[in-house]
C-alpha cells in the first residue's frame, strides 16, 4: 500500500439509512452483553461507525463486481439478538467471507502514517491474553481495514435502557446523536488474507506477534497495513474468480 492507494468509498443515502436501521437494532441486545465499559452515546456511536464502514462497503462492491455480494445483517434471522459468526460479507458462490475493520486513527494521522506505523486490526485476544483467538480459527478469509476522520461521542444519555427505548420509537435520532454525517468519508486502507496473516506471523518472534493499546484489553495480531493489498488488487481477485466460478456451471 502506498497513499494514493487509499480510497474514499461513497456513502449514499441508502447506505446511511441501512446503517440507521440496523444500528438501533443492534444496539438494544449489545449493551447487554458489553464486555467493558462505555457510555451508551459511545457505544451507539462505535456501533454506528462499523456498520457504515462494511455497509459503504458492500454497496462499493456491488457497483463494482457482477459476483453476489451477501451482507450478513441481510440474511440474518436472529433479529439482530446474537454476536457476528465472524465475517460479515460473503462473495461468490464459493463464499468467500470477508470482515471489516473499523478505526479511528490516532492523533489524526496522516494517511501515509497510517500505511506505515498502523496495522489492520485483528483480534488475537478481548481480555488482556487470558484467552486468545488464533489466526488459523478465524472465520474469514479476507480482512479489510476502513478508517474515519471523526471525534467518538461519549455524553448525551446515562441509561442504556433509556436510549434503547427511545431508538424504538424513531432510529432517525442516531443522526442528531452522534453527528453521523461525521462518519460519510471512509477511507480504504488496504485488505489482507487469512493465508497472509499467518503467513507474516510466522516470520516473526513469538514476542512479537501482537500489539495493543495502554487504555484497552484487546490484544491485536501484526498484520502492517503497508504490506496490505489494494482496491484495484481486490476488483482483480474478484473478477478472476468469477471467471472461475463461470467456468465450473
Amino acid at each position: 500500500m502506498v497513499e494514493s492507494d487509499i480510497l474514499a468509498l461513497p456513502v449514499t443515502d441508502e447506505v446511511v439509512e441501512k446503517t440507521m436501521i440496523n444500528t438501533a437494532k443492534k444496539f438494544s441486545y449489545t449493551y447487554q452483553t458489553l464486555m467493558y465499559s462505555r457510555t451508551p452515546i459511545e457505544l451507539l456511536d462505535n456501533i454506528y461507525m462499523g456498520d457504515v464502514a462494511k455497509n459503504a462497503l458492500v454497496a462499493y462492491l456491488r457497483a463494482h463486481t457482477a459476483l453476489p455480494i451477501t451482507d450478513y445483517d441481510e440474511i440474518r434471522t436472529d433479529d439482530f439478538q446474537t454476536p457476528d459468526p465472524g465475517w460479515d460479507v460473503m462473495i461468490g458462490k464459493s463464499g468467500i467471507k470477508l470482515e471489516v475493520k473499523s478505526s479511528i486513527p490516532p492523533n489524526r494521522e496522516s494517511g501515509a502514517s497510517l500505511i506505515n506505523l498502523r496495522d489492520i486490526k485483528i483480534t488475537a485476544s478481548h481480555n488482556k491474553g487470558q484467552t486468545w483467538m488464533l489466526p488459523e480459527d478465524m472465520e474469514s478469509d479476507i480482512h479489510v481495514q476502513v478508517y474515519f476522520y471523526a471525534i467518538p461521542y461519549r455524553k448525551g444519555y446515562d441509561s442504556f435502557d433509556e436510549l434503547a427505548s427511545d431508538l424504538k420509537r424513531d432510529y432517525r435520532i442516531i443522526g442528531r446523536l452522534i453527528n453521523a454525517s461525521k462518519y460519510n468519508h471512509p477511507f480504504f486502507l488496504g485488505w489482507t488474507t487469512k493465508k497472509r496473516i499467518i503467513k507474516h506471523l510466522k516470520t516473526l518472534p513469538q514476542e512479537q506477534r501482537t500489539w495493543t493499546f495502554a487504555w484497552t484489553s484487546r490484544i491485536y495480531w501484526k498484520s502492517p497495513i503497508k504490506d496490505a493489498l489494494n482496491m484495484p488488487q481486490l476488483l482483480r481477485c474478484l473478477d478472476i474468480l468469477k471467471n472461475k466460478e463461470d467456468a465450473s456451471e
